[in-house]
């Protein structure tokens, strides 16, 4: 199996814009939207703002564009069935594919935070804290990585794949006001919340310093809500795609 994940690994990294926009520019941004002043407790109180409205965006970036452009481009150059046929079936591609992403996701977050708790005058953080930071990446990747599965499911060619991919990336990212604060109506709003990256910044910012993760529940509901909803996309839009492929 760990080919197979190596294989699925080179094939993610290989799409490089999104490698940027995942890995690189969450970094960025944080770095360049960040102003010292003479007001310590200030300087933390943004470091740690801006830290925690970037990070969900790693995921985002990671498993939105790379691997649903990926395995868009795959299903509809006909090489997953290809490599169906010589054994190594979609639910072995799938594990496969999340377990690289994941990989990459892990290295991306930990690159995060030693590059940001040493560029800027970020206060300690506590194991409990660290522990959620990963424990949401990653949850929050199971649950993007169905979505992006469901995404390839529906939708037929590459550049229309690519196109659905890139208009989920920044809808989510400018809906959930990691890109900037918008007024949306109050409807919109409420659905939005479901979408856990707010909780995430919000819940990390003011539980930095924490000593249990108690703290994180109302984080970890709605993650666990949003990973609900988009399994039950994932199984909707698989049985789409075997219906339509028994119907050809």
């Amino acid at each position: 199996m760990w080919h197979y994940m190596k294989f699925e690994l080179k094939n993610t990294i290989g799409y490089s814009i999104a490698m940027i926009v995942g890995g690189l520019l969450p970094i960025i941004l944080v770095i360049g939207n960040y102003h010292d002043t003479s007001n310590v407790m200030a300087n933390q109180a943004l470091a740690k703002s801006l830290f925690s409205t970037l990070l969900p965006m790693i995921s985002l970036g990671l498993v939105i564009l790379p691997f649903t452009i990926a395995f868009g481009r795959d299903v509809s150059d006909g090489v997953t069935m290809r490599l169906v046929l010589f054994g190594y079936t979609m639910t072995k591609q799938l594990i496969a594919k999340f377990v690289s992403v994941l990989i990459l996701v892990i290295l991306t977050t930990t690159i995060y935070c030693v590059v940001l708790t040493y560029v800027l005058p970020l206060p300690s953080l506590s194991a409990i804290s660290l522990i959620n930071i990963y424990l949401s990446v990653m949850m929050l990747s199971a649950a993007l990585f169905l979505l992006s599965f469901s995404i390839a499911q529906v939708f037929q060619g590459f550049n229309m794949i690519q196109g659905i991919a890139m208009l989920f990336y920044f809808g989510i990212a400018f809906l959930t006001g990691s890109m900037g604060s918008f007024d949306l109506p109050s409807t919109v709003t409420k659905v939005t919340d479901w979408i856990p990256f707010k909780v995430i910044r919000e819940t990390l910012t003011t539980h930095w310093q924490t000593s249990t993760l108690l703290d994180f529940k109302d984080e970890l509901f709605k993650l666990v809500v949003f990973l609900i909803v988009t399994a039950i996309l994932f199984v909707v839009t698989k049985s789409y795609r075997q219906f339509k492929t028994c119907a050809v």
